[in-house]
């Protein structure tokens, strides 16, 4: 039987103003303590502004009849392991993995640095499937990126001198548009399963724009609940 579509959107909304609100009392308790970041990273580098983002994957995940993985690490191919933000299994084998990011702020030198990583991750868990270090079954990867919305984000950036003629989609790109061409290319190249490519902004009233509309939160969420059901279908549920 299908299971039933739910609208996360509402508690996203929610949990993107929870992750504003805890960036700022981030960085607030550094200050206080005497510990300063260059740029924005202090708001970072607390690393709990993205849990509100995790529970209610976590939220997805049990609505789905499966529960979150206790402990998040898992072997790699090029390296022995790695702990990833959400990874779901279901008799021993590795039903889903979700990773979670956002960027506020340094775009320029940031992104390249982002997509780099997700090419890395995603050829990681692939190899690692191939050697059969995840079980029997072929993971499914989610990816989902908070990225903020901001004059600089949305400038259009002249492609940077290159040996080549820069591939023609990346002309006068702005950073949004970026991201949303590498996401899209990594979700047809087969990289990824599902994404969600959300962006924000402290100061909009409204909290959540999407920049493409296949990368909802609503759309991964469809995704993952649909992996868990045929991951019932293949394993069992008990």
């Amino acid at each position: 039987m299908p299971f039933e579509l739910q609208d996360y959107e509402p508690a996203f909304n929610a949990a993107i103003e929870k992750f504003w609100f805890d960036r700022a009392g981030q960085t607030a308790r550094q200050r206080a303590r005497g510990l300063t970041d260059a740029g924005t990273r202090g708001s970072v580098t607390g690393g709990t502004h993205l849990n509100p983002v995790r529970d209610l994957i976590h939220q997805v995940i049990r609505d789905g009849g499966m529960e979150p993985a206790t402990s998040s690490r898992l072997p790699g191919y090029y390296r022995p392991a790695k702990n990833w933000d959400t990874v779901v299994m279901h008799k021993g084998a590795v039903v889903a993995i979700i990773e979670l990011k956002s960027q506020v702020g340094s775009f320029g030198n940031n992104l390249n640095n982002r997509v780099e990583e997700m090419i890395g991750q995603s050829l990681d868990i692939w190899r690692a499937t191939r050697e059969q270090l995840l079980g029997p079954l072929r993971p499914w990867f989610g990816y989902v990126m908070i990225l903020e919305d901001h004059e600089k984000s949305r400038r259009p950036q002249a492609p940077k001198n290159a040996l080549l003629q820069v591939d023609p989609a990346f002309h006068r790109a702005n950073y949004i548009e970026q991201y949303r061409i590498a996401l899209t290319r990594l979700k047809l190249e087969g990289d990824m399963n599902s994404v969600c490519l959300a962006t924000t902004s402290q100061t909009n009233n409204e909290p959540v724009t999407y920049p493409d509309p296949t990368m909802t939160f609503n759309r991964i969420a469809d995704s993952l609940r649909l992996r868990i059901e045929e991951s019932f279908g293949i394993l069992g549920r008990s």
